[in-house]
């Protein structure tokens, strides 16, 4: 068919269905058309007043609803004083209820870095941890124990003039640090760290980071005693020794940086 009539053929179909309409149109009831229009109008009416009804009902138990108890928000400081610091590292060395001496020697090194008068104040500190802890052999109730210890910790400890305060990011650091002092990351090491970054509210990525370069460090700690253990040449361990610290304070550096990235 040609464009032409093609065009022609649509416009005629289309008169069509005008006049159809029309037809129709003509043969509708008007009172029938004024009925129903009564009818719908009265309908809409009814359905107006339920709903308002219903919506006045929805209001006044929403006023007259008792207020829930809120949950506690996430432990929002950009720091945290280092006597609580260094409670939430002793709450880690004794997460699987057992504390080793690598783990007490890391606990001493931090808490003398951080606190000039750590050796007068360690076994006060030690002692306010101990009355937290559950006497049980129920490993759940030590682990929520060590939790209800490090909630209180972090809610209810007041910032003193004259304290040290330490940002979080360098918190979690030292508690890593401490947790693979002695070779590994237990499961209840790893369940309270991972509450401490959640109610610090500490980005995944950065704990990630942190915790890839602990690992990362751990491995070159167990690499640098093999090698030393090794009836190599001198001058062949010296090397390799030599390359393990250099990895070592690569990474360091570069742990540093990620912290002081959070501080900007």
């Amino acid at each position: 068919m040609p464009i032409k009539d093609f065009g022609k053929g649509i416009k005629d179909s289309l008169k069509g269905t005008v006049d159809t309409v029309k037809d129709k149109v003509k043969s509708i009831d008007a009172e029938k058309i004024k009925g129903n229009i009564h009818s719908a109008a009265e309908t809409v009416k009814d359905k107006a007043v339920q709903t308002g009804s219903m919506a006045t009902e929805q209001v006044k138990k929403l006023f007259n609803k008792q207020p829930q108890e809120k949950e506690r928000p996430m432990y929002d400081f950009s720091r945290i004083s280092t006597k609580s610091a260094l409670k939430l590292i002793y709450f880690l060395i004794a997460a699987d209820g057992e504390i080793f001496q690598s783990e007490e020697e890391k606990f001493d090194a931090i808490g003398n870095e951080l606190e000039q008068d750590f050796g007068q104040i360690k076994e006060s500190l030690i002692g306010e941890c101990k009355a937290v802890l559950a006497p049980t052999d129920d490993m759940k109730e030590y682990v929520e124990s060590l939790k209800k210890g490090v909630s209180e910790v972090l809610f209810n400890s007041v910032i003193s003039d004259g304290d040290t305060l330490i940002p979080p990011d360098l918190l979690v650091w030292d508690l890593l640090a401490v947790a693979y002092s002695d070779g590994s990351f237990g499961e209840e090491e790893q369940e309270l760290v991972n509450y401490i970054v959640e109610q610090f509210g500490i980005d995944n990525g950065i704990f990630h980071e942190m915790h890839s370069s602990a690992e990362t460090l751990m491995d070159l700690e167990k690499e640098l005693t093999w090698i030393k253990s090794t009836n190599k040449p001198y001058l062949t361990i010296e090397a390799h020794v030599n390359q393990i610290n250099e990895r070592k304070k690569s990474l360091m550096d570069s742990v540093k940086t990620l912290i002081s990235l959070q501080e900007v």
